[in-house]
């Protein structure tokens, strides 16, 4: 079976590069906010989320979102990335600290990228 991968991200641009970097080796299925993402996973199996941190102003961000998923029983070991322009060395760590399984800084190297996602669903 191929793995189901949840992108939510803001920006149409992004998720439009993300997509058309991992539709070849993914099922990916792009969400704008925190609560699309939540509504989504009710109704669909995904394996793995790629979640943005800002999700548009006044909205639920990226953190609040993972903690919201990871909080649930049946989606309490979804394996969920952090893909961010929070780029700087203090940043990898304070994600992780957060609850993120993963971080991943923008602009993503797709190589390394599917090589992450792959070690994050063994």
């Amino acid at each position: 079976m191929i793995p189901a991968i949840l992108y939510v991200e803001d920006d149409p641009i992004n998720a439009f590069v993300m997509v058309k970097f991992l539709k070849n080796d993914f099922t990916i299925t792009h969400v704008i906010d925190g609560e699309t993402c939540l509504n989504y996973l009710t109704a669909e199996r995904v394996d793995l989320i790629l979640m943005d941190i800002h999700l548009g102003k006044g909205k639920m961000d990226g953190i609040e979102t993972m903690k919201r998923i990871k909080e649930q029983p049946a989606f309490s070991s979804l394996p969920i990335m952090a893909v961010t322009s929070y780029a700087l060395p203090e940043d990898r760590e304070r994600f992780l600290n957060e609850g993120f399984d993963d971080y991943m800084a923008k602009p993503v190297d797709r190589k390394a990228l599917i090589e992450r996602i792959h070690h994050l669903l063994r």
